[in-house]
């Protein structure tokens, strides 16, 4: 509850004065350069243990250059399965067992093409945005020729803003 006479936290002073001092943050600055891709002709039945083994982020899928051409998260690879939930490759299937026997069985099968992807110089308010609008917790961040170069998670920038003090 907002306290009468304040205008609320998103116009506060201590809101204004982050938003001043991240407006020269740029992705460069932040961006993860830690990350794995998988092929586009990774099997499923791989990217299923690779899901399960605990690591549970985004799987990024890359040609053999490193060029981004998709994204595999896990609700994509559950939607897959579980017709219900929708995918947004738009390709279903019944089971586990019938993607691993079926038509779906490599990552280009499943794997979303139309991922944001954002360069180094993006300015982290701009990707903050992107975040909002799009409603996914990272980007993919490539250079000029489309070759992936890091990612960019929400996490990351809340820490970064919280270890400078920002936040």
């Amino acid at each position: 509850m907002v306290p009468p006479g304040d205008s609320g936290p998103l116009n506060s002073e201590k809101t204004k004065k982050t938003a001043e001092a991240i407006k020269d943050i740029v992705v460069e600055d932040i961006m993860s350069v830690d990350f794995e891709y998988i092929s586009p002709q990774e099997p499923i039945d791989a990217i299923i243990k690779e899901f399960s083994s605990g690591r549970c982020s985004d799987l990024i899928v890359a040609d053999t250059d490193g060029r981004f051409l998709g994204v595999i998260t896990p609700i994509d690879l559950i939607s897959h399965v579980n017709p219900s939930m929708g995918v947004r490759s738009r390709k279903k299937a019944p089971c586990i067992e019938c993607i691993l026997r079926g038509d779906a069985s490599v990552a280009e099968d499943i794997m979303a093409r139309s991922h944001i992807t954002i360069s180094v110089d993006t300015p982290i308010v701009e990707a903050l945005r992107l975040l909002e609008k799009y409603r996914h917790p990272d980007l993919v961040v490539t250079d000029k020729d489309g070759i992936t170069i890091g990612v960019l998670g929400i996490c990351s920038i809340i820490s970064h803003l919280r270890v400078v003090g920002h936040l």
